[in-house]
């Protein structure tokens, strides 16, 4: 596969990516996120981060300071929120490509450009943007720099890989320069690289990493460690600067950030198995080389391995996170683009040998994946989200053609079966999923509906109250204030104000219900949060038993 193929697939894979703009803003992260971004605007506060009108004392700035650049270039918006992320993404396979350009093969290094691209995560993290985006990419983009200046010896190449370093750590704190520093110094030593290792280069750009650093520190600084007094997530005397520096991140190992859910040591592991298709089963089989090479030779295996920056940027990262108190599936992310060159490395590797059975052990379990995969697709697409649009049933039907040809033609590069069904699955399946089954998914999530039904039913002048729930797309799509408080502030609101809008839930209708102003329900939706899907609401059979109410109520005096 050449240059002209990684074009293709990474356009088509962007075409996925720029597919999925339209679909409302997830809950509850990314949501949050995109109105603290409208609020920063608002206030015109870049330096202090507040969550509707609350210090805000948990993800670095970055997200919000471009998401606000691009509302103000774009205006507010599905667009203005994700676009950005999908330059980042761009930026990360760039990145990749010419990463593994350095150290193998232009065929492995379109390989592990085309597999980072078409990656479950990398469609995720493009539609339910987060701060893991940025991270991942700038990381990726400084492991790349610094390679090109360990390769070339060409000075120019060290301030835009500590820029990227700063970048990463303003995006997610101090793991920004952790994984790089694992991955390029692990491989430095292993090389026995000394002149490379004890650059002052190394030292000297730590300057610019806090000169890029020093705007989120004034503001840390400002908002928190000068005002001790302040009670931040259940405390007081908090250090801002501390707080991002060691319990964002070595906190959560060490059990003292006050985030936990303990799910385990290998939540990881199926995490990044699902996330990671369809290319899984090539880190597996990556790593089952690993071993095999260290039983057999250990030491000259060490002084073989082209690079040890990807083994040591997936492996150290994938250690300290599942050490973590508190994991969610996207935290893994960040060690996609190193597990992308060693799935591609082994996948040159594999298609060298002359066996064909060193083929067929990955493919035939691929095959079985895959069919399995378009059967829960038929599932979805004709029962519990059955799909009305003729185009894109003509997608679909175009992705399995491809797949079943792909099946039985006969190929003179082994490997070019497992690819075209993988990328004929990824690709058709991933094109269904941004346009039909997350729009379809996302009517019930009232809160961004909701705000929308206000904007355009020109409510927006009104005061509009949250009460007994969260809905932070409702600030997003309504294009407004929103202010969170208990249903007993309403009377004296209402006193003062005499007439607001309130968006609850049953528990908070029926308190309204009892007090002595009036209450009209302008709009009933129902509500079933996107991210937590389950089997009850995917059967239309029993969907309308765990889906929610939410309410617009306007009350008045």
């Amino acid at each position: 596969m050449k240059v002209p193929h990684l074009l293709w697939i990474v356009a088509l894979a962007t075409l996925v990516y720029l597919l999925a703009i339209p679909v409302d803003i997830m809950e509850v992260d990314s949501a949050q996120y995109a109105s603290m971004a409208r609020e920063m605007l608002e206030h015109g506060n870049f330096l202090q981060v507040f969550d509707r009108g609350n210090d805000y004392l948990d993800k670095p700035p970055f997200i919000f300071w471009i998401t606000a650049l691009c509302y103000s270039v774009f205006g507010m918006g599905e667009f203005a929120f994700k676009f950005p992320a999908i330059l980042f993404a761009l930026l990360g396979i760039l990145s990749i490509y010419r990463f593994t350009r350095i150290w193998y093969t232009e065929r492995t290094a379109v390989l592990s450009a085309i597999i980072l691209a078409t990656t479950q995560g990398y469609y995720h993290f493009t539609n339910d943007v987060r701060t893991d985006v940025y991270l991942t990419n700038s990381v990726i983009a400084a492991i790349w720099l610094f390679s090109e200046q360990i390769r070339t010896n060409k000075g120019y190449y060290w301030i835009p890989a500590f820029v990227f370093v700063g970048i990463g750590m303003l995006a997610k704190g101090p793991l920004g320069i952790v994984v790089p520093a694992l991955a390029i110094g692990t491989h430095l030593l292993l090389k026995a690289d000394w002149k490379n290792l004890f650059r002052w280069q190394w030292i000297a750009g730590l300057a610019i990493i806090a000169l890029v650093l020093s705007p989120m520190l004034l503001g840390l600084y400002e908002q928190f460690d000068a005002q001790p007094n302040k009670i931040v997530n259940g405390r007081n005397a908090i250090s801002g600067i501390r707080f991002f520096f060691w319990e964002q991140s070595f906190g959560r190992i060490t059990g003292e950030n006050v985030w936990k859910n303990d799910t385990g040591p290998f939540f990881f592991v199926h995490s990044f198995a699902w996330s990671f298709l369809p290319w899984t089963l090539g880190v597996i089989g990556a790593i089952v080389f690993f071993f095999r090479d260290i039983i057999q030779n250990a030491k000259a295996f060490v002084k073989q391995q082209p690079e040890w920056i990807s083994w040591a940027g997936f492996i150290f990262p994938f250690v300290a996170l599942s050490a973590s108190h508190y994991k969610l599936p996207h935290y893994i992310y960040v060690v996609f683009p190193m597990t992308s060159v060693l799935a591609a490395h082994f996948f040159a590797r594999v298609e060298l040998k002359n066996s064909l059975f060193n083929m067929r052990w990955i493919t035939i379990p691929q095959i079985i994946m895959l069919l399995a995969t378009w059967l829960f697709a038929a599932v979805i697409f004709t029962w519990f989200f059955p799909l009305t649009n003729p185009v894109l049933w003509l997608v679909a039907l175009i992705g399995l053609g491809i797949f079943i040809w792909a099946l039985f033609k006969k190929f003179d590069q082994r490997l070019s079966r497992f690819l075209w069904i993988s990328l004929a699955s990824s690709l058709s399946m991933n094109i269904l999923m941004s346009t039909w089954f997350y729009p379809t998914v996302l009517n019930y999530q009232a809160s961004s509906q909701m705000g929308t039904w206000i904007k355009t039913n020109n409510l927006s002048h009104l005061p509009l109250y949250i009460t007994k729930v969260n809905g932070r797309a409702l600030d997003v799509y309504a294009q407004k204030k929103v202010i969170g408080v208990e249903s007993s502030q309403l009377d004296s609101l209402v006193l003062a104000q005499k007439e607001v809008l309130v968006f609850t839930d049953n528990v908070g209708l029926e308190e309204l219900k009892t007090s002595k102003n009036s209450c009209e329900i302008l709009k009933t939706m129902s509500d079933y949060p996107a991210t937590l899907l389950s089997l009850n609401f995917a059967n239309p059979m029993k969907r309308e038993s765990v889906l929610g109410k939410r309410y617009l109520i306007k009350v008045s005096l």
